[in-house]
């Protein structure tokens, strides 16, 4: 998940007509329903002004309209956990129809309206596809095979169940027909998605993701089956299409609602107005403000390594001394004798700003022993809510129990439930073509908003190796990740408004910010702009411009020196062998120990 961020005053009142990344359904009489901005939306049959159905405090998307059209289904994020919600359109009420526990996705109805099929982790064996029956609340598997069974759809007779199964690299669309064994209709080595049944049972349309853009196939369910191109050449947005009946289908793309006849050649625009109330940018995005030095070493620091990474970019420095009084950096220079001052000669490390993570979670009751684990992940700031800020603060700012710098809830940064868009894997800040509409728009104030993220999951390349750590063997119990991700976004590989938070992916503070910078450049992100997210960006987005985040004259001596080429590889970030902290030198070694102590002390 990422999540623009965003600086807002006055309240205004926008008229949408255009959206980025929704998804779509159709009853049969042809209203509609779709999520835009993290809110779920019905529209009546031949377009016009949108209703909003959900109020946009969690992030909702992927509605689908019950057969009888009295309900919708769609899955929206809570206590970190995508989950199951049913709308009842005679009452308005909503309820959460998912125990809690699992990360639980892609509902669609059973004909029979009282059942919905859709895919879930809850067995730790990858995504499996499960059924709820709504009377009772029972809830059962219906597939278990390697890898992940997703994306299901009935047939609308109810006898036949599609869905996509990615194994090994390869992606398949499936076919369940009642009694016989699964078949597979479609294989790619590159992505299927988003498996739709025609009305009368004669095909399923499926996305088909190819290196020059996404496309829309029909599979034909003749012996053997034909595939056959239907929709191309458009913006799609990764969702189903939607078929009011047999003849005519409904998609997003191009930032609206389109429709078609099955048998025509050429789509036309069903109009939408969705008025949201968002919020006037004011005209500087973040507040700036002073970051606080407080308990740092009086005495002059100088620390030698083989090369510097300043954090703004350009490669590295050699052979540079970095100068260090007060806690804060004094001079860049090169290296020279400098009598009465302390010299820490680090041979060929490389020397990095040190991370900051602006979306922290950390435990609701802190022990102060895992102040030196975290700044042996190289974390010198961090951003949480917690009421032990301020305390934490103080007792990690000195050397008997150091820490990183401890920011409370009045640095966390503002987000707005309508322009901030919750974004989930199918939903990121531009279109698959990389436009970005009026919605995306809405919170730019003139410059580009940034984002933060939160996309590691079990998946994340390198996370098995993260996880067996040293450090990660001085962190209470045993970090796990879930899967949350069928497929994790892509991204730019120099996006460049990208702020490292932590908190979504659900791992320890200290090892979720090193999943993080993994699983951004598994997603696209070059190794240097990876770090930025955990320097400068995250610096700018919390108002301390020059004074965090990089290697420069004025800013704080967080400095993290690994044994490795980050820019190079980015789980080199990794291989800490020391951090400045508050103008004092901790070996990792040594701030490990400390915690071992403190802990053996209680």
């Amino acid at each position: 998940m990422v999540i623009l961020i965003c600086a807002f005053s006055a309240e205004a009142q926008v008229t949408l007509t255009k959206g980025t990344n929704f998804s779509l359904d159709v009853t049969r009489d042809g209203r509609m329903t779709f999520d835009l901005l993290g809110q779920i939306w019905i529209i009546p049959a031949n377009g016009g002004k949108a209703r909003a159905i959900t109020d946009g405090s969690q992030a909702a998307r992927r509605p689908r309209w019950s057969p009888d059209a009295t309900a919708i289904v769609f899955q929206s994020r809570a206590n970190n956990q995508e989950q199951l919600w049913l709308h009842q359109t005679a009452d308005g009420t909503t309820r959460n129809i998912s125990d809690g526990q699992f990360y639980d996705q892609q509902p669609t109805w059973h004909p029979d309206g009282e059942r919905i099929v859709y895919s879930s982790d809850r067995r730790d064996s990858g995504f499996d596809l499960w059924e709820i029956d709504l009377p009772t609340g029972l809830t059962w598997r219906i597939s278990d095979t390697q890898g992940d069974e997703t994306e299901p759809a009935w047939s609308a007779d109810g006898q036949d169940l599609a869905y996509i199964h990615r194994s090994n690299g390869q992606w398949s669309l499936m076919l369940r027909r009642r009694g016989q064994p699964d078949a597979s209709l479609q294989t790619s080595a590159t992505r299927l998605s988003n498996p739709s049944w025609r009305p009368d049972g004669s095909l399923i349309t499926v996305m088909r993701h190819a290196e020059d853009g996404l496309a829309v196939d029909m599979v034909i369910l003749s012996d053997p089956p034909l595939i056959r191109p239907l929709l191309s050449d458009e913006d799609f947005f990764i969702a189903p299409v939607a078929w009011r009946d047999r003849h005519q289908l409904l998609y997003p793309a191009n930032g609206q609602i389109r429709t078609r006849l099955f048998n025509s050649w050429t789509s036309s625009n069903i109009p939408f107005r969705a008025s949201v109330r968002t919020q006037t940018p004011r005209s500087t995005k973040v507040r700036q403000r002073s970051l606080p030095i407080s308990n740092a070493a009086e005495s002059m620091l100088v620390v030698r390594s083989a090369r510097l990474f300043d954090g703004v970019g350009g490669g590295y420095r050699e052979g540079m001394d970095i100068v260090i009084a007060d806690g804060r950096i004094r001079a860049i220079e090169s290296r020279r004798d400098r009598p009465g001052a302390i010299v820490i000669d680090m041979g060929d490390l490389t020397a990095l700003p040190g991370f900051i993570d602006a979306d922290a979670k950390l435990p609701a009751e802190v022990d102060p022993a895992l102040g030196p684990v975290l700044l042996s992940f190289g974390v010198t700031t961090i951003v949480a809510d917690t009421d032990q800020a301020n305390s934490l603060d103080k007792l990690w700012s000195g050397k008997e129990m150091p820490g990183p710098r401890v920011l409370g809830s009045d640095w966390q940064l503002e987000l707005d439930s309508a322009a901030s868009l919750r974004l989930g894997a199918e939903s990121q800040p531009t279109s698959p073509q990389g436009i970005r509409y009026e919605d995306a728009r809405l919170g730019d104030g003139g410059e580009p908003a940034a984002i933060l993220s939160g996309l590691a999951d079990a998946r994340t390349r390198g996370l098995p190796e993260l996880l067996q750590s040293r450090q990660a063997g001085f962190l209470r119990g045993q970090p796990t990740a879930l899967r949350r991700f069928v497929e994790a976004p892509l991204l730019a590989a120099q996006s460049s408004s990208m702020v490292l938070g932590s908190r979504a992916n659900g791992l320890p503070p200290g090892i979720a910010l090193h999943a993080e910078l993994r699983a951004l450049v598994a997603a696209g992100l070059d190794q240097e702009h990876a770090l930025r997210t955990a320097g400068i960006n995250a610096a700018a987005a919390l108002g301390l411009g020059l004074q965090a985040g990089r290697i420069a004259i004025g800013s704080s001596a967080d400095i993290v020196l690994v044994d490795g080429d980050p820019l190079h590889d980015v789980a080199d970030a990794l291989k800490i062998v020391g951090v400045i902290r508050n103008g004092r030198f901790f070996s990792t070694v040594g701030l490990l120990e400390r915690s071992a102590q403190s802990k053996s002390v209680e």
